[in-house]
């Protein structure tokens, strides 16, 4: 019996062994190594703002380890990889002693990655911490190892590094932290750099001298004790003084640099010849960075970590003006971003099919469906309430509904159109829960096609690629491509203005300008009571700004604490960004809608702000604001053709409602109204199936939720 057991075990682990070896095998023979992203093309491509002005540059050549002290380099080595010189990419021993370090933590507390393996996670791979990631790591570091000198990875990874500030590559971070060349390091000064890798926000010298100071010495100490500067340098290096330049010549370009490099890398294969025009507005970048490293602003994480920040500040059409970020991988990296994705992925969708109105009632009671049983962000139902209402305040239960009665696929198929990758998602979708994520620049892009009108964007740090000839490789086409009615558009942003008013981006409120603004809170989940992320996505006619603050590696050390919400710090974040650029406007010069569809609902009634719904006999209802004396002529579209049904003259200002009693029923109607040369926005009822032409409409009718 123990033979046969022996054997059957035997058998089990062998079975198992030749299984993993042939999974290796296939995710080995699959990774492929991109020499092109190995080098920081950063340093040498020419790079230019949106006037045509050459940005600032780092170096106009790589690194090279042979042209350094050697305290540069063993800086490095001994904190991040002492084993560099030893093993082939993965280090087994590293694998072992961090697994024994975090199972008796009881969680991740140390890393196991090598040099090699951060140097393919910095140029190939997400940030994100998953084991798929980290097989695909290792694989591409072994490949690296195969193809590289030790020396030749060490250049590049001291290129691609981030070091916080927007420096990414040690040149870089030597002259912003030190003004001086990298080379004139001193053995501190390589230390502090050396330092700052495991966590940019942690140490940043600028936000806290003493984690700095603390981490510098700890960096020293390992150098000294492993070897590599004998007793005098390291107790030269300790009490050495070393002044932080923290500056730049100009606005802190770099990271905006490195995202238009990124993204022209992707578009052709890129030469030191090549000229890269950008959309950079060094105006914009200098008031995004001003705000978004106040003080205030600098939120710590549960372990007291600084948490990561991504702002992007584009205009409607897409032109990213302005990028700051302590997490440069973020901008592409796929995140769930909660109820900011609400607009697009179920109000929009319904709206334009007519589904719903910003005034149709929804009962907000308790809802199940299959496994899913949604529950609003306060645990609490508020009964009947509107779309409107509902959007502004963020409620999931409402939107849960909306969606299902608009239909998830419809809903995909819209999302799709306004560029956001979905696959076959299923109701989690109305709280912004999808299969595989969307990155902020899909979610940025969703937005500004609502800003424009309805027109498709995909924001874009680069205008146009030149050449060695002059001759244009590649230019960035202008929205053009309508995948939302104008009406719809209109409708969503009326409401968004009101979110800023009473709803989650109150916080805004205080603004003296038209601005709309959609908030979004991702939590961990189970008992932890934190968040991974907080966002605000807002915009103007002339300005479309997101922020976010969250955890990018999504260890659980590294939430934002409990209360952060994307309705608290990033609103806040918002609201002084977009006060200062606004007031600034002439400065940095208006950007004009190419699209008439774009109307913030006015203030001064001098535009037609169109809303409906189905009434209680039935009947669609519409209302919009008139002045007197003023005549206005109210249309309907019915499968194509359009009807004039009333005109109106009204003596005093206000807002004029009328009930289509001859309408028919099951069908789907557009309204609009003009009055002169002024179209109000278009609004589409769907109408009941009974509809009581003999009733007096006395109250609001119920949809079927």
């Amino acid at each position: 019996m123990v033979r046969k057991i022996f054997l059957y075990s035997s058998l089990f682990f062998f079975a198992l062994a030749i299984t993993g070896a042939a999974t290796w095998g296939l995710i080995y023979n699959s990774q492929t190594l991109d020499a092109s992203k190995l080098r920081n093309t950063t340093a040498y491509t020419h790079v230019f703002d949106d006037e045509g002005n050459k940005m600032e540059h780092r170096t106009s050549h790589g690194v090279e380890i042979e042209a350094l002290p050697s305290h540069i380099k063993w800086a490095f080595i001994c904190v991040e990889d002492k084993d560099f010189y030893k093993h082939n990419g993965v280090s087994l021993n590293r694998i072992a002693k961090a697994g024994y370090k975090n199972t008796v933590a009881g969680k991740t507390k140390e890393g196991a990655s090598t040099i090699s393996q951060q140097l393919i996670k910095n140029t190939h791979l997400s940030p994100e911490k998953t084991m798929k990631r980290k097989v695909r790591e290792a694989a591409l570091a072994i490949k690296l190892e195969k193809q590289y000198t030790k020396d030749e990875i060490l250049e590049m990874y001291l290129m691609a590094v981030y070091f916080g500030n927007g420096c990414t590559g040690i040149e870089d971070a030597a002259r912003f932290y030190y003004d001086k060349d990298v080379a004139k390091l001193s053995v501190r000064e390589a230390a502090g750099l050396a330092g700052l890798l495991r966590s940019p926000g942690r140490f940043n010298p600028l936000a806290s001298h003493e984690n700095f100071t603390s981490r510098t010495n700890l960096v020293l100490h390992m150098m000294y004790t492993q070897g590599k500067i004998t007793k005098a340098e390291y107790e030269t290096a300790r009490v050495e003084e070393v002044a932080i330049h923290g500056k730049r010549d100009g606005n802190s370009s770099g990271t905006y640099i490195a995202a238009a490099i990124s993204q022209a890398g992707r578009l052709c294969k890129l030469t030191p010849q090549h000229r890269v025009f950008t959309f950079f507005e060094p105006q914009v970048q200098a008031v995004v960075d001003d705000v978004a490293m106040t003080p205030d602003y600098q939120i710590k994480t549960v372990s007291s970590n600084v948490a990561d920040t991504m702002i992007i500040a584009c205009t409607p059409n897409g032109h990213i003006n302005a990028l700051h970020t302590n997490n440069r991988l973020m901008v592409n990296a796929r995140r769930n971003f909660a109820s900011a994705m609400k607009p697009i992925c179920v109000y929009a969708p319904a709206i334009e099919r007519g589904v719903v109105t910003p005034e149709t009632i929804i009962d907000d009671s308790p809802y199940v469906c299959g496994d899913f049983h949604p529950r609003n962000h306060d645990g609490k139902f508020r009964g009947s309430v509107t779309v409107r209402e509902s959007l502004a305040n963020s409620y999931n239960v409402p939107a849960c509904k909306v969606l299902e009665y608009t239909g998830v696929e419809h809903a995909v198929d819209v999302a799709r159109g306004l560029g956001l990758p979905l696959e076959s998602e299923n109701l989690a979708l109305s709280l912004g829960v999808t299969q595989n994520g969307v990155s902020a620049m899909h979610l940025l892009g969703g937005f500004c096609a609502i800003a424009n009108g309805g027109q498709k964007t995909a924001p874009s740090f680069v205008k146009r690629i030149e050449d060695g000839r002059g001759k244009t490789v590649w230019q960035y086409t202008e929205p053009y491509l309508d995948v939302l009615s104008q009406g719809t558009c209109l409708q969503i942003t009326d409401i968004l203005q009101d979110t800023v008013r009473v709803g989650t981006a109150k916080k805004m409120a205080s603004l003296e300008f038209d601005i709309a603004a959609k908030t979004g809170t991702t939590e961990r989940g189970s008992s932890h009571g934190t968040n991974t992320d907080a966002v605000n996505v807002s915009y103007t006619p002339e300005r479309v700004l997101l922020v976010w603050k969250g955890n990018a590696d999504m260890k659980p050390d590294n939430d934002l604490p409990q209360g952060t919400t994307g309705g608290s710090i990033t609103s806040y974040i918002a609201r002084d960004i977009q006060r200062d650029i606004n007031t600034g406007a002439a400065k940095f010069g208006k950007y004009e809608p190419k699209s008439p569809a774009f109307v913030m609902t006015p203030k001064t009634g001098a535009k037609i702000a169109l809303s409906g719904k189905t009434g209680a006999t039935g009947a669609p209802t519409i209302s919009f604001n008139v002045v007197a004396d003023k005549k206005y002529s109210v249309f309907k579209t019915i499968g194509g053709e359009t009807s004039l049904i009333e005109v109106v003259k009204p003596e005093v200002d206000g807002t004029y409602t009328m009930v289509d009693s001859t309408a028919p029923t099951q069908t789907v109607i557009e309204y609009h109204v003009t009055a002169g040369d002024v179209k109000s926005n278009v609004v589409k009822i769907y109408t009941a199936k009974d509809i009581n032409r003999n009733t007096t409409q006395s109250k609001s009718k119920h949809w079927f939720f």
